[in-house]
């Protein structure tokens, strides 16, 4: 839900619910109210929908933008006692309520949501059909099945993986986080916001990935159907990177990004992924 290009939750959502998506007008307030502003702004109030957007559009960063872009039909809920509230309002997309992943923030919407539920239940949208045909059922219950093969392939093998541990919020490195992304698509990236630390403030992760085209469950499917014959095999495995191959890559995608970010900013760079930090 966040501003980074690993926070695929709300786009995830519009497109399993065939919705487009847009600059939410209100989300954009609220965030250059909270966030502050990269412009000095002006009076929204007396213009157009088109114009409104595009004078939001010119005082946020490129983080507000991405946070800023939701599903058609989405609202913010404020929810019941909260009108001078400085938490933040809950996400809704028909009858669906998105929920930051941060364990602190999670946990507090659901204790808020539990509260507010009973009493809303007229009011929310009932769009999601009871049931389904059982055509429906058949397809829902073939999707992505593995096969016996594929439970008995070996895992691919893993790249070096590397922690960058930060100083720095993640909405002021969204951009030079994103420029590493594009640059190394064989590499994955991993973006952790971090609460109530004074000193670490962001996670991240890099993984070099096995296949050529980025690990899918296709990658994994391919590697089940390697055979005995040796050209086939040689053709097969070109589709995928040597564990020295992706050790390079994550390497080079480690330096770039390095690069790229204020060397005061990081705090340590770590041979590892985990997420837990140790003092």
């Amino acid at each position: 839900v966040g501003p980074t290009h690993d926070d695929i939750t709300i786009k995830s959502v519009a497109e399993a619910l065939d919705l487009d998506m847009e600059m939410h007008c209100e989300m954009a307030e609220l965030l250059l109210k909270k966030m502050g502003s990269s412009d000095a702004g002006e009076d929204d109030s007396d213009i157009d929908a088109g114009d409104r957007r595009k004078s939001l559009n010119r005082q946020m960063s490129e983080a507000q933008r991405k946070m800023s872009t939701l599903p058609t039909t989405s609202v913010l809920q404020y929810l019941a006692e909260e009108e001078d509230s400085e938490e933040w309002p809950v996400l809704q997309c028909q009858n669906l309520f998105i929920l930051p992943g941060v364990p602190q923030f999670f946990e507090n919407n659901i204790n808020r949501l539990a509260t507010h539920l009973p009493g809303a239940s007229s009011t929310l949208e009932q769009s999601a059909q009871v049931g389904g045909s059982q055509e429906d059922e058949d397809v829902g219950l073939s999707v992505d099945q593995p096969t016996q093969t594929e439970n008995q392939s070996a895992p691919p093998p893993r790249s070096d993986t590397y922690r960058i541990v930060l100083s720095l919020e993640e909405n002021s490195i969204v951009s030079a986080l994103n420029a590493s992304v594009t640059a190394h698509p064989h590499v994955s990236f991993g973006s952790y916001p971090i609460v109530d630390d004074p000193v670490y403030k962001t996670i991240i992760t890099l993984e070099g990935r096995f296949y050529n085209g980025g690990y899918t469950k296709s990658s994994q499917r391919l590697l089940g159907k390697l055979t005995s014959n040796a050209e086939q095999n040689a053709q097969m495995q070109s589709l995928f990177f040597s564990k020295e191959e992706m050790d390079k890559n994550v390497a080079l995608a480690l330096e770039d990004l390095k690069s790229k970010l204020p060397e005061e900013g990081i705090v340590r760079i770590d041979s590892c992924d985990d997420l837990l930090l140790s003092k």
